[in-house]
C-alpha cells in the first residue's frame, strides 16, 4: 500500500501513466510472473497508476500469496476492479491494493471478519460471517474504501478527481492520459502455460498425445503423429509439479492405454474396450484428486468418452486402410511359385516366396508336402495355394 503521512492539505497525485492489466485468475505462477514482468519493464513511478482487471474464480493459495506479496511491495498507485462478471473472489487477492472496485453481485470469500470489516461491508451488503463470505449488493456507488460499478470505464471515471479511499489522496487523471491507456494481458507464452494449467486441457492434451503415439504404431507414415503426440505429452506434463498431479492416476492411465493397444492389435472394441474406458475414467479422477484447482469431473468423463470414441472409430479406420494397402501389395504374388513350409492353424499355411515367408490360405482337400512347390492364386481377395 502507499504509505503517506496524513496532513491537513489533501495530497493530489497527477497520474502520468495509466495501464490496465487483465488477468483471468491467480492460480498459476505465470499469472504472477506476467504482472511482475510488466512492472519491471514499465518501471512505474509514484505518479503512475496500474489497474488490475480481475475476471475469474480460479485461484491457488501459493499463487495468491505470491501475488499479494508482489502487489504490497510496490510504491505506486495500485487499483483492482473485479469484473465485468459477477464472480467469486478470495479476499486475499484484493490485499495490497489502494483502490478496489467490484461489479454488483460479486462474492468475496474467505473473509477474515473483524469489527472494522463488519462496519465497512455488513451495513450495506450481505455478510455471512459463519461462511466468511460477503455478497456485494446491486446498488452502484462509492462506499467506504471501495466502489461498486458495472464497468471499467465507470470505475476510472469515479476514481478520477475523487479522494482515494485509504490514503487521503486525490487522483487526477488528465485527458491525454485517458487517451493513452494501455490494455495489457500476459504474453503469448504465459497465456499458453496458463491454458495448459487448466486441468481439462492438461488431461485432454495428455491422453490425446498418447492416442496419437498409439495411432502411429498401427499406421503407415513418416512418424509425424508420434512426434505430435510426444510433443503433446511433454507440453501437458509441464504443470504437473506446480499443481500437484497424482502420479498414481498416471499409472492407472497407462494400464488403460495398454489395454487400448491390445484392443487395436485385435482390431475390434468389444467388452475389453468398455473395461479400458472405465479404467480411463478412474485414472482421470485419481490424477486430479490433489490438483490445486477445482476440477469438473463431468468434463473429465466427457474427454474420456471422446478418447474412447477416437479409439473406436478413428484408429480402426486407419488400421483397415493399412490392411487394404497390404492386401493390394500382396496381389503381386499371384501366379508366383511358393515352397510349402508347414501347416498353421485352420486352413492357413506358411510358404516361402523369394526367401520371404508369408501366410496364405490352403485347400483343405489337398495334402501338401513340405518342400514342394505350389502356385499362388487369389480367391476372394485372399492368397491361396
Amino acid at each position: 500500500m502507499i504509505n503517506i503521512v496524513s496532513s491537513i492539505a489533501l495530497l493530489v497525485i497527477s497520474v502520468s501513466q495509466l495501464n490496465i492489466f487483465e488477468i483471468d485468475g491467480v492460480f498459476s505462477s505465470a499469472h504472477v510472473r506476467s504482472i511482475e514482468r510488466h512492472i519491471e519493464e514499465t518501471q512505474y513511478t509514484p505518479n503512475d497508476l496500474l489497474v488490475i482487471q480481475y475476471s475469474s474464480t480460479k485461484y491457488s493459495e501459493k499463487a495468491v500469496s505470491d501475488f499479494e506479496e508482489l502487489i504490497t511491495d510496490k510504491d505506486f498507485v495500485k487499483a483492482m476492479w473485479v469484473g465485468p462478471y459477477s464472480i467469486e473472489i478470495d479476499y486475499a487477492i484484493t490485499s495490497g491494493f489502494d483502490i478496489l472496485g467490484y461489479v454488483p453481485g460479486t462474492e468475496i470469500i474467505n473473509v477474515p471478519f473483524t469489527t472494522e470489516l463488519e462496519d465497512k461491508f455488513c451495513s450495506l451488503h450481505t455478510c455471512d460471517i459463519a461462511e466468511q463470505k460477503i455478497t456485494i449488493v446491486d446498488e452502484e456507488g462509492i462506499f467506504n474504501d471501495y466502489l461498486v460499478v458495472g464497468s471499467i470505464g465507470a470505475f476510472l471515471e469515479n476514481i478520477n478527481n475523487s479522494q482515494s479511499f485509504s490514503n487521503d489522496v486525490k487522483l487526477s487523471i488528465k485527458e491525454d492520459t485517458f487517451e493513452a491507456i494501455n490494455f495489457l494481458k500476459p504474453s503469448l507464452m504465459e497465456r499458453f502455460y496458463i491454458s495448459i494449467s487448466e486441468p481439462i486441457f492438461t488431461y485432454m492434451f495428455f491422453v490425446l498425445g498418447f492416442a496419437l503415439i498409439g495411432l502411429e504404431l498401427f499406421a503407415i507414415g513418416p512418424g509425424i503423429m508420434a512426434f505430435i503426440g510426444g510433443l503433446l505429452v511433454i507440453v501437458s506434463s509441464l504443470p504437473f509439479q506446480e499443481f500437484g498431479i497424482n502420479y498414481i492416476g498416471i499409472g492407472i492411465f497407462l494400464v488403460a492405454y495398454l489395454i487400448y493397444l491390445k484392443i487395436l492389435s485385435r482390431g475390434y472394441f468389444s467388452v475389453l474396450g468398455v473395461v479400458a474406458f472405465g479404467i480411463l475414467v478412474l485414472s482421470s479422477i485419481v490424477m486430479f484428486s490433489d490438483y490445486v484447482i477445482n476440477v469438473n469431473k463431468f468434463l473429465l468423463g466427457f474427454i474420456s468418452i471422446g478418447l474412447a470414441f477416437f479409439y473406436f472409430v478413428a484408429i480402426p479406420t486407419v488400421i483397415r486402410s493399412r490392411l487394404t494397402t497390404d492386401t493390394s501389395a500382396m496381389t503381386s504374388y499371384v501366379d508366383a511359385e511358393a515352397i510349402f513350409i508347414k501347416q498353421l492353424d485352420g486352413s492357413a499355411v506358411l510358404v516361402s516366396i523369394d526367401e520371404n515367408q508369408i501366410r496364405v490360405e490352403s485347400d483343405s482337400k489337398i495334402k501338401y508336402t513340405e518342400g514342394k512347390s505350389y502356385k499362388i492364386q487369389e480367391n476372394d481377395g485372399n492368397l491361396t495355394i
